[in-house]
């Protein structure tokens, strides 16, 4: 089977960008790119183990650029780079704030080639983003930076290919560190079209003080897409079609949740375009 390895560049339900890393590497010199747009709308929060709903009509737009590099045919870089546009509408006011949203940079490294590919990885996000304490929507994204290693491991066989992965992630300025694992299953279904079922999990590990600091009115950068001890349990449709194969291609997702708590109950649709090089 030719793999074709979608790492879609997507927020899942706008939550901070966590990439579903597969154990695959790209080849020394060889590199992959992809132009992304991930779109979330909501009105309801589950919020502290709460649904509040009419909340006013929020918009996520995320616009979002990831590359990666193999610097050798065991070591890949990675680069993740978000744009982002929010906005906040309730009874005739409104307002909206747009900037460059957590900056990541990842490391992933093969540890195993055999008929199951093993590889590690880390992955940092900075808090990079546009800040305005004045605003409902006040941020880019969220107000810490994490870092993320993971373990990755997967395999393909005739028209099937699947991996998992699990991570941890370290986060500062008093947010809660938090668990994730990933489960992907991928399908041949037409000669150069894929359709994948994924599945994602994050769950707070510690409880900092940041969400504390909200909830007192002592934070004023967290809002519903980004807040702290963000819980989720998410399923998604994701399909791919190679137009050139090994050249370019897009991709569409859409991805659900349940066991949410600290975040918007809402799907979000993402679509991306990519070329390889």
């Amino acid at each position: 089977m030719k793999k074709v390895i979608m790492l879609s560049v997507v927020g899942l339900l706008g939550f901070q960008f966590a990439n579903a890393q597969s154990p695959w590497t790209r080849e020394k010199g060889k590199a992959y790119v992809q132009l992304g747009v991930t779109s979330l709308s909501y009105d309801t929060v589950q919020f502290d183990g709460n649904k509040l709903e009419d909340q006013g009509d929020y918009s996520d737009i995320t616009i979002q650029a990831y590359a990666e590099y193999g610097i050798t045919d065991k070591l890949e870089a990675q680069l993740v780079l978000p744009y982002k546009t929010a906005s906040y509408k309730n009874a005739g006011f409104s307002e909206s704030i747009s900037g460059i949203g957590n900056i990541s940079l990842g490391l992933k490294y093969k540890l195993s080639d055999k008929n199951w590919k093993i590889s590690s990885g880390i992955l940092y996000s900075a808090n990079s983003i546009k800040k305005d304490k004045e605003l409902v929507v006040s941020t880019t994204g969220i107000n810490a930076s994490t870092i993320l290693p993971y373990v990755t491991i997967g395999s393909s066989h005739n028209k099937w290919y699947y991996f998992g992965n699990i991570g941890y992630g370290y986060m500062d300025n008093d947010y809660s560190d938090y668990f994730k694992a990933t489960i992907e299953v991928g399908y041949n279904v037409i000669p150069k079209g894929h359709l994948m079922f994924v599945l994602d999990t994050r769950n707070p590990i510690s409880k900092e003080k940041a969400f504390d600091n909200y909830k007192l009115g002592l934070d004023p950068y967290q809002w519903a897409s980004h807040l702290d001890r963000q819980t989720y349990n998410s399923i998604g449709i994701k399909a791919n079609y190679e137009f050139i194969e090994g050249k370019f291609g897009a991709n569409f997702s859409t991805f659900g949740a349940f066991g949410i708590d600290n975040a918007p109950l809402a799907p979000t649709i993402n679509i991306g375009v990519y070329t390889k090089l």
